[in-house]
């Protein structure tokens, strides 16, 4: 272990003291229980810088430490010539390059701390960026769809317009010739011609008939026109409207893809330099204690599962089924890496999964969490009663929001790769009191 440096001055040191005994224990600060960092043995020329109930501070090789001040320990005395304030001096000089050293080499850890935060930092900012691309292309596909959807629909209505004006048209161009020849025999010689009274009145009624359905058949015409002028209007903005959709959609496929590229780019620098790595997994430890305050914080006051008409979550271990179809490559508890040589403790399993694999709850419950969380990116909490939480990371899209009431094995959300390290996967807890269990424990075996 390193002593701690000091710089000297020529007032501090005014003695010299000569080791005595063969074996000698120097000790971080003055007491018995502080650690020994330097074993002096006899003869040795050390420098005395204070005296300390009962303790010496001494100087020795540039660095200080402390020795109990006893006779039989160490023979103190002064030394005034030249070569002993030469010797002084060199000491002084030797222990300020060691401290412009360790003042430098301090410096350098603090650029490359600061480095490293800024990288884990950027990376979260491109998971939110790309996460947002994503939501954005999702929701233009689904307007594009609904607008060639209203498209279809006005092309079909304005199909049949099309149709019952052209069946109007025939009707209008026949009783138009019907009208003609009306008007050369007229229409007091077709009432004149009846042979009695009774046909007369029933050829009046049926030419009154026959009148008041042209005048409909043209009036509707008329409205046909109308209506399908309307929809002629209607349905070229609708074509405006989805060129725009479809231009805003390439323009966010394209900043999707620009955002995959960094995060690509970004989590290969990761994965090349081992301190990225470590800050890495640093952060993922941040974020799993700022998950645990977050779930202590979301229920202060759990609901019992008999007022929510829920049945007890401890009735399923065992028997839960796992939510999403897909291969477990990660377990819960502690892990070592054996590359980077650090041991570090999961909260729960990873399941590797494709790309929209649908993620099921493992039982009834309330979502009381359903948004972006730093270092576990989309994430769902769902509260089952009496303390007991699932927790399902990662996930692409989002089909919960916090409040809603959930089914067992209901489609909650889709797998995806957000903030994750390891592509698309689940991330999947089980919680009791905010203290995560072992899901395997839970889930059906096999």
């Amino acid at each position: 272990m390193m002593l701690v440096t000091a710089e000297l001055t020529g007032s501090q040191v005014s003695q010299v003291g000569i080791i005595t005994v063969d074996r000698l224990n120097v000790r971080k600060g003055p007491g018995k229980d502080e650690p020994i960092i330097r074993v002096l043995t006899k003869r040795t020329e050390v420098l005395i810088l204070a005296h300390h109930n009962g303790w010496l501070k001494i100087w020795y090789k540039g660095s200080t430490g402390y020795i109990r001040n006893r006779e039989k320990y160490i023979t103190l005395g002064k030394k005034n010539t030249e070569d002993n304030l030469s010797g002084i001096e060199q000491a002084q000089a030797e222990a300020k390059d060691i401290h412009r050293k360790i003042e430098i080499h301090k410096a350098e850890l603090q650029k490359f701390k600061i480095e490293e935060s800024t990288v884990i930092s950027r990376l979260n900012k491109i998971e939110r960026a790309l996460n947002k691309s994503w939501r954005r292309v999702n929701a233009l596909k689904k307007e594009r769809e609904s607008v060639e959807k209203e498209i279809g629909k006005t092309e079909t209505s304005i199909n049949k317009i099309k149709k019952k004006i052209r069946e109007n048209e025939r009707y209008t161009s026949e009783r138009l010739v019907a009208h003609f020849k009306l008007s050369l025999t007229g229409r007091v010689q077709v009432l004149a011609s009846a042979e009695s009274m009774h046909e007369l009145l029933i050829r009046k009624k049926a030419l009154e008939h026959i009148l008041n359905y042209d005048e409909k058949i043209l009036n509707e015409h008329t409205e046909n026109k109308t209506r399908l002028i309307e929809l002629l209007e209607r349905q070229k903005a609708r074509k405006k409207d989805k060129i725009k959709v479809e231009n805003d959609l390439k323009y966010q496929i394209r900043m999707m893809s620009v955002e995959k590229t960094k995060r690509s780019k970004l989590l290969g620098e990761i994965r090349s330099r081992k301190s990225l790595q470590l800050a890495s997994i640093d952060s993922l430890k941040q974020a799993a204690i700022a998950l645990d305050e977050t779930i202590l914080k979301l229920r202060p006051e759990p609901i019992p599962t008999s007022s929510k008409g829920l049945k007890k979550f401890t009735l399923y271990k065992g028997l839960l089924k796992i939510p999403v179809k897909g291969t477990i490559m990660s377990r819960f508890g502690s892990y070592k890496d054996s590359r980077l040589k650090v041991v570090n403790f999961r909260s729960g399993i990873e399941i590797k999964a494709d790309m929209g694999e649908p993620i099921r709850t493992v039982c009834s419950g309330q979502v009381i969490y359903s948004s972006w969380f730093k270092g576990y990116g989309n994430m769902i909490i769902i509260d089952h009663g009496d303390n007991y939480y699932t927790v399902y990371a990662h996930a692409q899209e989002i089909f919960k929001r916090k409040g809603d009431m959930v089914e067992i094995n209901e489609v909650i959300a889709t797998v995806g790769d957000t903030a994750s390290m390891r592509g698309s996967v689940l991330y999947f807890e089980i919680r009791h009191h905010g203290k995560p269990v072992d899901p395997l424990k839970w889930l059906q075996s096999g």
